[in-house]
């Protein structure tokens, strides 16, 4: 009886006993967060921003479990222990617990709110691509990303959902390591030659991003995850985060890649002799008598020599080189990591034109001994130089195929042939087009954990981007017969950012509930210096380079902005149980966009998801669904990205002078009261995963309005200006469906075999615009429909009696005018994603990656009278489909009888056409 008593007291007095220890990964650093679970109690808790954690025995027997998301679960069997206990988690490989960086933190795939997706360094990296944003092509559903053509360094479109606003910015918020990226996404070149090289797009500023650098790249789409940036979130956000050194021995890495590139589609056009009949029949149709003024072709040139164009300028093969190293190391307290990239690229143009990048990157992570001390430092600076020319060679590959040699007997650019003169297209090795940028982006991050579950972090960042250009058409470029002079252009853009953002989070653990708070605030300064000149009047092709030496100087632009922008945005995140997830979120704008009075305004989101296959009825009714998450979200942003100083009068100085001096004109009308463009955002979405998440699935309906467009409004010319901005009651929705799945068909030791999915169902529309008939954009947009739409004449066909294009007359006034146009669709894509497979086998691993999109393009019509403004029957080369012409009476065909005459009615719609 004494024996039971004093082992009921000992289990009595063990009741009191505390367990203590420490929690951490693989590399020795502490898990935050982590539940250790006292089994069959219900009690638990949960560790602190250092791993640290206690908890209440009740016997000796007593065992506790440890997890966390991303790393296995440990048992310990911790009643009998005296000392605090040291716990290391080991990885585990799951998708659900990928780490998801979110607006200023990290969550998990499983536990987020929000709708976000990403691509890793693994996925980026196996891409032989010289810009980060063609790596995220086909890869985010909810994302499209479009290059306007394949030269080095040219612009990529980037679109989160769709366009959102009808004439002011659409496109995300760059965040490089938590500073902007201070050009964004926009063209920085200013030398007009360079927006025709590059197809009007001009020059991407990311180019001077070196792709190996970047660790990883989310997109955040919907209003919980974009909310707490506001204003700058508004078209969505996409983060960058660079690599860091990790704790290990010094490890050196390289690796060097080359490929080939080459034009792999082309229209077939019309040989010598194909192209000569086409001419003949042209000049008999229009019963016109071939002359050496409108006919050299014909009479003056050699017919039976052939030019390929289209091989000669754009069938060349460019060639792509790219080295990368890297220095990694360091221990637990500190990591280190030094990159460095060498990557040029060549084009399919003739000659040796090329785009020519170095980056060095480096990364320093120190924490202090006690663990309460955090510093990052990033520091990371390219240098591109783009000597791709200024002419886009695929304007000239319709070339009469007979025209004259390109080069005369001494070796120099021939101009002429029986006296007739022509433009001579290799013109092109002689002009020089070239684009110098330096790029450096730095950031410091300093983390203090004042208490156990309070920590506060200030984060300074800076960025300078710099782009100067230089162009020059020599007089070796030029026909000698007109006495040329050499001419060059000088521009320089110089983009300046930086941020201070301090913030404070609080996070701890009350029952069954975990609470993580968030508020911080923001300073940010943008400065933007840009400077485009003419020179002209050169003697000797020597002194092109010195403005100095030019006869003629002209000042085309120079300018300066300045946009400050502040702000404070709080989170409040609350987690039950690992089940119920409550995501609330805001941010206080202010931008110097707007006038005195509206420069302010409020913006929030609210976020919920549940877990739902954690119900036991659900794992009872559905065993096979091992995961499956409803999320939700609904909030509201504001788009600033209206250019700087709208709401001032502005003033130019005049081109033209007045005794000798330059005068002022005004550019801007004053209008301080149009404010923010607001768009509202709802999103719902289903995750599901089966049989132990082989299968992952995603299904996300989203919703987008922005209202109270900023657009331009028609003023009467006795104002002595054609517009002014102001905000009109236009909505514009954009919906969609989002479907993602991936799967691991075959999981075996020596082989396996992964699939991904992703398809986007998108549809924009014109939700409202009040007064629109009566507006300067009736024949623009329709309410009801895409806002970018496309509008022509109704084509009718090819009349069979007369061979000529028809198109309807609308109002039956007999000609064809604005009156007639009719919406023939939109550009719009109708579907987009990406489906890849990864095959592995034995230490070999293929990635087949296949990008689709459905999207309206140039038809036939515009195809056939292409866009250098040709009809087919005029000196210029066809494709080979215009021999379906229409010949005789009664021909039913889809093109029109060859002409030489380019004023007819039939060929000024299609022109219109091809333009639209």
């Amino acid at each position: 009886m004494a024996a039971i008593l004093l082992l009921l007291l000992q289990q009595k007095l063990y009741a009191q006993h505390t367990c203590t220890g420490t929690v951490f990964d693989k590399m020795n650093m502490p898990v935050a967060s982590a539940t250790v679970n006292l089994q069959h109690s219900g009690i638990y808790t949960l560790t602190d921003s250092v791993g640290n954690f206690s908890i209440i025995l009740n016997k000796q027997t007593d065992t506790l479990l440890i997890s966390h998301v991303g790393y296995k679960p440990v048992l310990i069997a911790a009643g009998k222990a005296k000392k605090p206990l040291i716990i290391i988690l080991t990885d585990e490989v799951n998708p659900l617990n990928e780490v998801v960086v979110i607006g200023y933190g990290t969550t998990t795939r499983k536990l987020n709110t929000g709708s976000t997706a990403n691509i890793t360094a693994d996925e980026i990296e196996k891409q032989p691509v010289a810009n980060p944003l063609a790596a995220m092509a086909g890869r985010i559903p909810g994302l499209t990303v479009t290059q306007n053509n394949g030269v080095p360094g040219s612009f990529y479109h980037v679109l989160v959902r769709g366009q959102s606003s009808l004439t002011q910015g659409s496109e995300p918020l760059f965040v490089i390591d938590g500073v902007p990226y201070a050009p964004n996404n926009t063209p920085a070149n200013q030398l007009s030659s360079a927006a025709a090289s590059f197809a009007g797009g001009g020059l991407s500023p990311f180019n001077s991003i070196n792709p190996a650098d970047i660790e990883s790249i989310d997109v955040l789409k919907d209003a919980d995850a974009t909310a707490i940036y506001g204003s700058r979130g508004a078209n969505g956000v996409i983060l960058i985060t660079t690599k860091k050194g990790s704790a290990g021995k010094t490890a050196f890495t390289a690796n060097v890649y080359t490929g080939i590139s080459t034009v792999t589609r082309t229209m077939s056009l019309l040989n010598t002799q194909q192209y000569l009949q086409m001419r003949h029949e042209a000049f008999a149709n229009d019963s016109v008598v071939p002359a050496i003024y409108n006919a050299p072709d014909l009479l003056v040139w050699d017919t039976t020599r052939y030019t390929d164009f289209k091989k000669l300028l754009i069938g060349g093969t460019a060639h792509t080189t790219d080295v990368q190293a890297a220095l990694t190391g360091g221990n637990n307290n500190t990591q280190f990591l030094i990159s460095g990239t060498c990557h040029k690229e060549t084009t399919v143009y003739p000659g040796h034109l090329a785009d020519n990048r170095g980056a060095v990157n480096l990364n320093l992570n120190h924490t202090s001994a006690d663990q309460k001390l955090t510093v990052t430092v990033s520091a990371m600076y390219s240098a591109d130089k783009n000597a791709i020319n200024a002419t886009d060679l695929t304007r000239y590959i319709n070339l009469a195929p007979d025209a004259p040699q390109l080069y005369d007997s001494t070796g120099k650019l021939n101009w002429q042939q029986g006296g007739v003169v022509f433009y001579n297209p290799l013109s092109y090795l002689y002009e020089t087009y070239t684009a110098q940028t330096d790029n450096l982006l730095s950031n410091l991050a300093l983390t203090y954990r004042v208490l156990p579950h309070f920590t506060v972090k200030v984060s300074m960042g800076y960025n300078t981007y710099t782009l100067t250009e230089t162009s020059t058409i020599p007089i070796a470029a030029q026909n000698p017969a007109y006495n040329p002079k050499g001419y060059a252009a000088f521009a320089g853009n110089n983009f300046k950012t930086w941020i201070v953002e301090p913030q404070a989070t609080y996070s701890n653990t009350f029952g069954k509930y975990r609470i993580d708070l968030l508020a911080g605030g923001t300073w940010q300064k943008t400065i933007n210096n840009y400077t485009s000149l003419s020179a002209d009047g050169y003697s000797n092709d020597a002194l092109l380079g010195s403005i100095g030496a030019a006869s003629t100087i002209t000042v085309d632009g120079n300018d300066a902005s300045d946009y400050r922008y502040q702000a404070v945005f709080g989170r409040i995140t609350i987690n039950r149980a690992g089940k119920y997830i409550l995501n609330f979120s805001g941010r206080r704008d202010g931008s110097s966009r707007f006038g005195p009075g509206r420069q302010y305004a409020g913006f929030g989101a609210a976020g919920a998801a549940w877990i739902f296959s954690t119900a036991p009825f659900i794992r009872t009714a559905l065993p096979f669904l091992s995961y499956g998450k409803l999320r939700a979200s609904y909030g509201t942003t504001g788009n600033d990205q209206i250019g700087d100083y709208q709401y001032l009068d502005t003033w130019s100085s005049s081109y033209y002078t007045y005794q000798h001096t330059h005068g002022l004109y005004p550019t801007r009308l004053f209008n301080a009261n149009y404010g923010w463009e607001v768009n509202r955002k709802a999103d719902a979405a289903v995750e599901l995963g089966f049989f132990q998440d082989r299968i992952l699935l995603i299904a996300d309906y989203y919703i987008n309005r922005s209202s109270n467009a900023l657009i331009q409004y028609q003023l009467p010319l006795q104002t002595g200006f054609a517009s002014v901005l102001k905000n009109f009651s236009a909505t514009v929705q954009n919906s969609g469906l989002e479907v993602s799945l991936t799967s691991k068909n075959i999981t075996g030791k020596n082989f396996s075999w992964s699939t991904s999915l992703n398809l986007t169902l998108p549809r924009n529309k014109l939700i409202a615009f009040p007064g629109l008939a009566a507006s300067a954009y009736a024949n623009r947009y329709v309410v009801g429909k895409s806002i970018n739409l496309i509008k022509g004449y109704g084509f009718l066909g090819v009349n069979p009696q007369t061979g000529v294009f028809e198109f309807n007359d609308v109002n039956k006034d007999g000609k064809l005018d604005a009156n007639d146009l009719m919406l023939l669709g939109d550009l719009d894509p109708k579907y987009y994603g990406g489906f890849l497979n990864i095959i592995s086998c034995k230490g070999f691993e293929a990635e087949v990656f296949f990008e689709f999109r459905k999207q309206t393009g140039k038809n036939f019509l515009s195809s056939v009278y292409n866009p250098y403004g040709y009809p087919p029957g005029a000196m210029g080369n066809q494709p080979v489909e215009v021999l379906q012409r229409w010949q005789t009476s009664g021909d039913v065909t889809p093109v029109q009888k060859f002409s030489t005459t380019y004023g007819t009615t039939a060929y000024t719609a299609l022109n219109y056409l091809g333009s639209s």
